[in-house]
C-alpha cells in the first residue's frame, strides 16, 4: 500500500548560513512528498527558489540553489491535496509560498489541508485552481499587513480556518516562526542547540542535523524566533486533540518519535495485537512476510508474538522511489510492480502471514497477492495494521472521496475474495489507538470511524456518504467539490 501525505515543513535560525541546515532537514522528510521541493531563505530579502520532484541527494543541487543566502530560512517537500494537478499548477504551488503585499511580504511551508478551502479563497481573492497554500499565505499576509503582528496573523487562521495545518514561515524583517491548528492534527516539534533553532514535521529533521528536540508542538501553539530568541504563545484552547492516527501506521519515519516514543514501537506493538487478536489464523501460517518498509516493525512484532518465523521474502529496490498511492492511477501497477522484489523459493508451498499497513484502495494489495500467488504460496492471510478506512481524509492525506476506497463498500471477507487472499485481518480501532500511546478523544480517527472532529468536514462527510448511498456520484475531492 502507499499513500501520499501533503507535506513535510522545517525550518531554522542559525549562525552563519542556513541552506545546509534546511537542506539536511528536508532531505531527512523527503518520504512525506516527492512531487515538488523547496527553500526560502532571509538576508534582508526573502529569496526562494522551488523544483519539482524529491529532493536531490546532493547539496550540489547542479543548480543555483546555493544563491539562497541567509541565516534564517524555510524548507518544503509537497504532495498536491488541493489545487490542479498538472505540470503547471504543481510547479506553481510548489512551496515555499511567497507573497508580497503593498507593505510587508511573508514566505510559508505548509502541511496539512483546508475544509473550508473554497471560503477563504473568496475572502482572500485566490482562484480555485490555485493551491489552499496560496488563500493560507494571503490571509497571513493580509492579517500582518492588517495588525502588523505575525502572532495575530496566527491567531487568524486559527479562528477562521476548518482542517489541519502545520505551518513554518519568515517574515521580511527576518522573524522566524511556526504554529500548528487547534486540534493539532499535524506532526511539529521544535529543537535548539546553541544558538540554532528549528522547526520540523519529524523528530528526525533534527536528529540529522544534531539539533537536541525540545518539544512537540501543543494544538494551537505559536513560535517565533526573533534576533536569536525564542518566543511560544497558546493561542487558542481546544477542549480536544485530534493528532493523525495514520501517522503512526504509515507517514512518519519509524525513527520519528511522537507522544514521548518512537513511532517503530507502536508499529511493532500493532503487529503483536494482531497476533494475539488473531492466534487462530496465525497458527495456519509458516511464515511471517511483511511488505517493506512500512510494514517491517509490525511484522516483528508479529513474529515475536506468534513465535512463526519473520521471513525476509520481500525485498525493496532503494533506488525506486515513487510510492504507488502518489502516482496516477495509470502508473500505479507499473510502481508497485518494480518497488517491490518478490523472492520466490522462500514463498512457494507456504501459507503466509503477509503483514501491512493498510489497504486504501485495493489495488495495490491485489496486485501483490497476485505475485505472492504466482510465486507458489499456497494460503495467503493478510494482517493489516491500520483498520478498515471507510472514508476520506479532509487533513491532507490522499484519500478524497468514498468511492476510492475499498472497505467503503465492502467488508473484511467482501475485500479479502476481491484481492485474492485467503482473510483480511484488520487490528481493531481500540486495539490500535493502545498501541499509539494516545487515548481516544486525542487522534483523529475519521477515516476509520467517519466521524471528523471539525464541524465542516464532519457536515460535509455526513452529507456526502448520504448522497453516496444514493448512488450518486462524487465529483473530485469531497472538500473542493462540497
Amino acid at each position: 500500500m502507499s499513500l501520499a501525505e501533503k507535506c513535510g515543513v522545517f525550518g531554522a535560525c542559525v549562525e552563519g548560513d542556513v541552506f545546509p541546515t534546511l537542506y539536511w532537514g528536508m532531505l531527512a522528510q523527503n518520504h512525506r512528498g516527492h512531487q515538488s521541493h523547496g527553500f526560502a531563505a532571509w538576508n534582508g530579502e526573502i529569496d526562494h527558489y522551488t523544483q519539482l520532484g524529491l529532493i536531490p541527494p546532493n547539496q550540489g543541487f547542479g543548480f543555483n540553489v546555493k544563491t539562497l543566502k541567509g541565516s534564517v530560512g524555510i524548507s518544503n517537500v509537497r504532495y498536491a491535496t488541493s489545487g490542479s494537478l498538472d505540470m503547471c499548477a504543481r510547479q506553481r504551488d510548489a512551496m515555499p509560498i511567497l507573497v508580497k503585499g503593498e507593505k510587508r511580504s511573508v514566505a510559508i511551508s505548509f502541511n496539512g489541508n483546508i475544509v473550508n478551502v473554497r471560503d477563504l479563497q473568496k475572502r482572500v481573492g485566490v482562484d480555485q485552481s490555485y493551491s489552499d497554500t496560496h488563500a493560507l499565505a494571503l490571509l497571513i499576509l493580509q492579517k500582518l499587513e492588517e495588525t502588523g503582528s505575525i502572532e495575530e496573523a496566527a491567531r487568524a487562521c486559527m479562528a477562521g480556518i476548518d482542517g489541519s495545518f502545520a505551518v513554518t514561515g519568515i517574515v521580511d524583517d527576518g522573524t522566524l516562526f511556526a504554529f500548528k491548528d487547534p486540534i493539532g492534527v499535524k506532526p511539529l516539534c521544535y529543537g535548539k542547540s546553541g544558538g540554532v533553532h528549528a522547526f520540523s514535521s519529524e523528530s528526525v529533521g533534527l536528529d540529522i542535523n544534531g539539533i537536541k528536540w525540545d518539544h512537540e508542538f501543543r494544538p494551537g501553539e505559536f513560535m517565533a524566533v526573533e534576533e536569536g530568541e525564542a518566543i511560544k504563545r497558546q493561542l487558542t484552547q481546544s477542549s480536544r486533540r485530534a493528532f493523525c492516527a495514520f501517522e503512526f501506521a504509515y507517514f512518519m519515519r519509524p525513527d520519528s518519535r511522537v507522544n514521548g516514543r518512537f513511532v517503530y514501537q507502536a508499529r511493532a506493538d500493532f503487529g503483536r495485537a494482531l497476533a494475539r487478536v488473531f492466534s487462530e489464523k496465525a497458527k495456519r501460517c509458516n511464515i511471517v512476510v511483511s511488505l517493506p518498509e512500512t510494514a517491517d516493525d509490525a511484522a516483528y512484532g508479529f513474529h515475536e508474538e506468534a513465535g512463526i518465523p519473520w521471513e525476509r521474502a520481500t525485498r525493496r529496490h532503494r533506488y525506486v522511489t515513487q510510492r504507488a498511492f502518489i502516482t496516477d492511477a495509470e502508473d500505479r501497477n507499473s510502481v508497485i510492480f518494480r518497488k517491490v522484489n518478490i523472492l520466490e523459493p522462500l514463498i512457494k508451498g507456504k501459507n503466509l502471514a503477509v503483514v501491512d499497513d493498510s489497504i486504501v484502495r485495493g489495488d495495490t494489495t491485489m496486485g501483490t497477492v497476485k505475485r505472492l500467488r504466482a510465486a507458489g504460496a499456497r494460503e495467503i492471510h493478510l494482517f493489516i495494521t491500520y483498520p478498515r478506512i471507510i472514508g476520506p481524509c479532509f487533513y491532507g492525506i490522499d484519500m478524497a472521496t468514498y468511492s476510492q476506497l475499498i472497505g467503503a463498500r465492502m467488508t473484511s471477507e467482501e475485500i479479502a475474495k476481491e484481492v485474492g487472499a485467503d482473510s483480511v485481518n484488520y487490528l481493531g480501532i481500540e486495539d490500535y489507538i493502545k498501541c499509539t500511546g494516545f487515548a481516544k478523544n486525542q487522534l483523529c480517527l475519521g477515516c476509520i470511524t467517519n466521524d471528523y472532529p471539525t464541524p465542516m468536514a464532519d457536515a460535509i462527510a455526513k452529507q456526502m456518504w448520504e448522497r453516496v448511498k444514493r448512488g450518486e456520484a462524487e465529483k473530485g475531492r469531497i472538500y473542493e467539490s462540497a
